[in-house]
This record gives C-alpha cells, structure tokens and sequence, in this order.
C-alpha cells in the first residue's frame, strides 16, 4: 500500500512539472509579445526537465498498474509473469495513445489482459494521461519553434526583440550573421541584438564584420557590449588591417589591464596609425600603462608621440620629465610646443632652464607656450611661497 501510495505521488508529480513547463512557456510567449517585460532568461528552461519527468512514466504507470493489482485485483495475470511484462503492459499503452496502430496490426507486447472494470478505468486514465502529455508537448513545441522564428525575424527590425527571446534566439541570429547575404543594415540589426544578449558565442562572427564598412561601427561597440576580452586580443594579430584596428578600438573602449601584454607586442611590428591607436588603449588603461606611454614618447612618428603625451596628461613623473625636457629640443615644433606645454605641471627647477631656452624658439607657439609655462610655475612658486609664510 505505502509504495502503491508512493507511485501516484510520483505520477501526479510528473504531471505537475508538465503543467510547470506550460506555464513557464506561456509566459515566455507573453515577453515575446510585449505583454509583459520579464527578463526570459530568468525565468527557468524547463524543457529537459519536462522531458526527463515524462520519461519516468514508462517505469511509474507499468509499476502503479501492478501495485494495483496486487491490491484491488484488476487483471488476469499469467502465473510466470514478470516485472518485464509490466513493464510490456506500459508499451502497449503506448501504442494505443494517439493512434492505436497495434490494434489494427494486431501488435501486443504483453500477455496481462484486463480483467474488471476498475482496471479499465485505471488503464483509460492512463491512456488520456498519455494522449494529454503527447498532445501538449508536440503542440507546445511547435509554439516554441513558431515564437523563436517570429522574434528572430522581428529582431532584424527591432535589436529589442532578441531581449524577448533570451538566449533562445542565438542559435538563430548567429546562423544569419554567418549568412553572407545578410548585410547593411539587416545585418546592424543582427549584431545589435546579440550585443543585448550579450553572447560571447558571437564574438568571432561579430569580429569577422569588422571588415565590412557598413558594419565596422557597429561591431566594434557590440564587442564592447559583450565585453569580452580573449577574441579581441587573438585579433589584433589578424592579416586584415580593419580587422586589427576595430579590435584595438574596443579594446580601448574596454580599459582592460589584461591587455596590456598583447598591445606591447602589438605594437613592436604595427605601423604608425596602428601603433597611435595602441598608444590611445594605453591611455584609456590609466596609470599601469603609463611606463608603456613613456616608451612611446621616443616613438619615431610625431602623432604618436602627441598621443602619449595626451595619455599622461595625469603624470608627473620624474621619468616623464626628463623625457619632456629631451622632447623640447626636438626638429618638430608640434612636439616642442607638447613638450613645453606638458613641463608646467613640474614644480622642479630642472625644467626652468629648457622653458627659458624655448622663449626663443623659432616656432613662435613654442615661445608663447614657454612663456605660459613659466608664468604658471612662478605663480605656482609664489602660491607656495605664501602658504608657507602664514
């Protein structure tokens, strides 16, 4: 009596995952219809679950129908029967859910006949158990399928879309961003959508669009959406130039210090605008790349020397200045006029001499920016000088 108990615990419980899973798609199918703004991916996926519980009804219903019988007496029974042939008498059942093929060829598994009436009651609940679980999962299923479609086709519209869905709608997108013939602004959409998903499974699809030109924006800032590093810095060694620059510009925009390593050797073999965008990486790093801004400051290109001077503008290194008061002699006016610029935020007398030697240079910027420099140290100096006096 206790396991026969038991059994129909068991057997109610599988029915109520089923009407778990119901539910749970239902609402799915309400985010995915704006009715109501539930993050999809929150909510439980069921599915497996449902499956799995279902399954266990080939062992539970062959073992409810003989414990049972062994309790009410509802069937005839062979003498030398088995726990195989219940379990024989549940594939019958099976057979006869939906469409009862086997009666019509005959086919029947078990040699358990029904016997009373209770037991053909007990069997025809069983059988619309069945027929219900058959009928909702292939009926829920194709709902499923039929709402994903329907999303993923709105999402090329609408990137929100792809929010509804949840991450059920990546399988999807990423076969249209992999589909060549999706381009412009379609394909905008696409990569939208997986950077409000935030699916790192994308990333090297959404990476190989860098070289497209109606797409490069806009899969640089889906890179910084998902915000993940690895694939960015494997694609800084790229053979396609756009490639290589796009993920330096994410990079950049990311601020991450673990890519310090990959942009210095980056920048050992890239040309000089390549080499300018590392430099600005470096900047939006912050102070644990500033020994790498430095180095760069004795870069052979002038704009990449005038973008590392910008990345330090928060420095005041001794290193730094003594770089800065090298830098003031050199042949460009342009780095002149940064170098002198740069040497009013040292309080030291060392760059006094450089200074009063640029209010002569030949660059009449440099000498009015030296003069500037000057002026701003020695009111510096006399604000110290004051302080100290009270």
């Amino acid at each position: 009596m206790l396991a026969w108990i038991m059994l129909w615990f068991g057997f109610f419980g599988v029915l109520g995952v089923g009407r778990a899973w119901v539910a749970n798609e239902k609402m799915r199918t309400k985010i995915a219809r704006k009715l109501s703004d539930v993050d999809p991916d929150e909510l439980p996926d069921l599915r497996i679950s449902a499956l799995l519980s279902s399954l266990q009804l080939f062992a539970i219903i062959p073992l409810l129908m003989k414990s049972s019988h062994e309790i009410f007496d509802l069937y005839l029974v062979p003498a030398d029967a088995t726990i195989l042939d219940w379990m024989l008498l549940g594939v019958d059942l099976l057979f006869r859910s939906i469409l009862d093929w086997s009666e019509i060829y005959g086919v029947k598994m078990s040699s358990i006949e029904l016997d009373s009436m209770g037991g053909r009651h007990l069997m025809m609940a069983f059988l619309l158990t069945i027929d219900f679980i058959l009928i909702q999962g292939i009926v829920r299923i194709f709902e499923i399928r039929r709402t994903i479609s329907e999303g993923v086709a709105a999402a090329v519209r609408d990137p929100e879309m792809a929010y509804r869905l949840g991450s059920r709608a990546v399988p999807s997108l990423l076969e249209m961003l992999k589909d060549e013939s999706v381009t412009g602004e379609d394909c905008q959409h696409v990569i939208e959508a997986l950077a409000v998903l935030r699916e790192r499974k994308a990333c090297q699809s959404i990476i190989a669009r860098f070289e497209d030109d109606d797409t490069h924006t806009t899969a640089v800032a889906a890179m910084v959406a998902i915000g993940y590093l690895p694939p960015l810095l494997e694609a800084i060694s790229s053979p396609h130039s756009q490639t290589r620059k796009g993920a330096i510009t994410a990079i950049r925009r990311m601020a991450d210090p673990d890519s310090i390593p990959t942009l210095a050797s980056a920048m050992r073999d890239a040309e000089t605008g390549e080499r300018e965008k590392i430099i600005r990486a470096f900047g939006a790093i912050g102070t644990v790349a500033h020994s790498h801004l430095i180095a760069a400051l004795s870069d052979s290109a002038k704009s990449v020397q005038l973008a590392a001077l910008q990345g330090l503008a928060l420095d005041s290194s001794e290193r730094l200045m003594m770089k800065l008061i090298g830098m003031s002699e050199s042949s460009d006016p342009d780095v002149r006029l940064a170098a002198v610029d740069a040497m009013q935020r040292f309080s030291d007398g060392r760059v006094v001499g450089p200074l009063a030697g640029a209010l002569e240079d030949s660059d009449p910027r440099v000498a009015r920016q030296a003069r500037r420099s000057l002026d701003h140290l020695e009111s510096v100096v006399a604000r110290k000088g004051t302080s100290s006096d009270q």
